[in-house]
């Protein structure tokens, strides 16, 4: 069993290491699992106004909306997971890639 442990935290080590790349690449797939359902709530939202209007508010979403999103959900991510002990991170990390996969396959966004 000390082996497992071994692995473990070999594997927790090494991803440490990549923090910032797993927290820019797990808010880049929960913007691409909702980003249908963001859009969807913004043109219901515009919906009663002019075209103009709406395409204004599409792009005020898709330039800053997005990239606001996506900086301040790293951000957010980035501080939280240093929160997780590093002998339990490599099993977050994979846990949270599976839920991920998960949610993207009942979506089938994939």
């Amino acid at each position: 069993m000390d082996w497992l442990f071994s692995i473990n935290s070999d594997i927790a080590n090494w991803l440490w290491a990549y923090r910032s790349y797993i927290a820019t690449s797990w808010v880049a797939v929960i913007l691409v699992l909702y980003g249908d359902n963001i859009n969807g709530f913004v043109k219901r939202l515009m919906q009663p106004y002019h075209y103009i209007l709406k395409v204004f508010a599409f792009v005020l979403l898709c330039s800053i909306g997005y990239g606001l999103l996506a900086t301040y959900g790293y951000k957010i991510v980035q501080q939280l997971l240093p929160m997780v002990e590093r002998k339990w991170f490599a099993v977050f990390v994979i846990i949270t890639y599976f839920v991920l996969g998960s949610v993207a396959e009942r979506k089938r966004a994939c």
